[in-house]
């Protein structure tokens, strides 16, 4: 069974050595959007992982067959915790 892995910028073989690493601390580095209710990890619904992925706010890689039109969509976990770190300083500043 063939892959196909859609990530701009960065090799087929990049991208398959970190979907196959494990972080520290328990984490996964890649995560599934949730059919209901919150993701585990971070508390943001499926509406709010695929809209910041649309914006390109955190990354995601879709993984399907060749020839196939539906596949997988995984979140970069580290990468949505970051965004989140991001709001938060900004909410932080003192507005001007």
């Amino acid at each position: 069974m063939f892959m196909n892995v859609t990530v701009t910028g960065r090799s087929a073989k990049d991208q398959a050595r970190e979907l196959l690493q494990e972080q520290s601390k328990g984490r996964p580095v890649w995560v599934r959007a949730p059919i209901d209710g919150h993701e585990r990890f971070t508390g943001l619904t499926r509406a709010k992982l695929y809209e910041l992925a649309g914006k390109g706010a955190i990354r995601s890689v879709s993984l399907r067959e060749p020839g196939r039109t539906r596949g997988c969509r995984l979140f970069h976990l580290q990468s949505i915790l970051d965004y989140i770190e991001r709001a938060e300083a900004a909410s932080a500043e003192p507005d001007h």
